[in-house]
């Protein structure tokens, strides 16, 4: 991988087909949601998009982060303050906001919609459709139900690697043997958010150190991220988990704990079987895990084009391994997957 000199080149690296392709949705649907799970670099993205040579001079560009706001109605005024527009006192928010943009030239970007997906979805829908000039770029874990939807993927496990060592430079830290850089980024899934927090930790450990300590998933929970200019819920992999928790429901958080039982892949009838009970019935499960599925939460792994085995990243497992050993059934949940294993040996 080439050079990378500062930590917007290395929170991109490997993002060069992605962004030509969001370009490309955003130039012929105007609305475009960049979905995908917490740390993945969703916002990262989106700021390079603001950064091309393609907008022109007289495109207005504006940028906020819905995060610290939790009233769904106000979702009109936040954005309308970013633009510059506020409106009469007196007239509805998002029809005075439509009058002032109008047909002027714009581009929107809008991070972290997932907490108020809903009222993003028609705020936004409204907008492009009465404003003919104006692009919106959205950010949500939790996809906005609108045509233009990008789901962005960790990167892969050798562009993981370079981020890793990239870092381990701008912080003067020892760089890892390109093999532990690989295994430690490995233990991560590629996910950026966590590749930059274990860079993190080449200034007070070595790399082999730093592969140890990984050997526990639980371990990489709590790791600090000390980059400057996070947001709160990326301080950690713990802080973004929990910030995805809030979006679930009572079952989903329920099959969340219960799902990290498995090690690895699984399919919806195992997890029928070994998860589901009186208190998570075949219907309520089923929506769960579809829930689950379109956060991000699991993942599907795809086989000759056909998806029938999910997997759950292994700092997520962790994360309801824990939540299930709090339950009280993670005994319960171990008999289960136990018996279920011996009977299909």
């Amino acid at each position: 991988m080439r050079e990378l000199e500062n930590c917007d080149q290395v929170a991109l690296a490997g993002r060069d087909g992605a962004l030509a392709e969001v370009e490309y949705l955003l130039r012929h649907r105007r609305l475009v949601t960049v979905t995908g799970p917490g740390g993945v670099g969703k916002s990262a993205l989106a700021e390079a998009l603001t950064r091309r040579p393609g907008l022109g001079p007289d495109v207005i560009v504006a940028r906020t982060d819905l995060a610290p706001l939790a009233d769904p109605g106000l979702v009109p005024h936040w954005l309308a303050r970013a633009l510059g527009m506020d409106g009469p006192a007196g007239k509805p928010q998002l029809a005075a906001l439509i009058e002032a943009l109008g047909d002027t030239p714009a581009l929107l970007v809008v991070d972290t919609c997932e907490h108020l997906a809903e009222r993003c979805t028609e705020v936004l829908t409204a907008l492009v459709g009465a404003c003919p000039r104006l692009h919106v770029l959205a950010t949500s874990r939790t996809p906005l139900r609108t045509p233009g939807l990008y789901p962005l993927s960790p990167v892969p496990l050798d562009v993981a690697a370079g981020m890793f060592a990239a870092y381990a430079r701008q912080l003067d830290a020892e760089e890892a043997p390109p093999d532990v850089a690989r295994r430690i980024c490995a233990l991560l899934d590629g996910l950026p958010l966590a590749v930059r927090i274990a860079a993190d930790q080449l200034t007070r450990h070595s790399a082999a150190d730093v592969l140890a300590g990984l050997a526990r998933a639980e371990a990489a929970l709590d790791l600090p991220a000390t980059a400057p200019g996070l947001p709160g819920r990326q301080h950690s992999l713990r802080d973004s988990l929990a910030w995805s928790l809030r979006l679930c429901t009572a079952d989903e958080r329920l099959l969340w704990a219960r799902l990290s039982v498995f090690p690895g892949s699984f399919e919806l009838a195992q997890v029928r079987e070994i998860c589901g009970d009186a208190q998570l019935p075949p219907g309520p499960l089923v929506a769960a895990f579809t829930g689950l599925a379109w956060q991000s939460l699991i993942e599907p792994q795809p086989d000759e084009n056909e998806v029938t085995a999910f997997r759950m990243p292994r700092a997520t497992r962790a994360y309801g391994r824990q939540r299930l050993s709090l339950s009280g059934e993670e005994r319960e949940l171990l008999n289960r997957f136990l018996a279920w294993t011996l009977r299909e040996s």
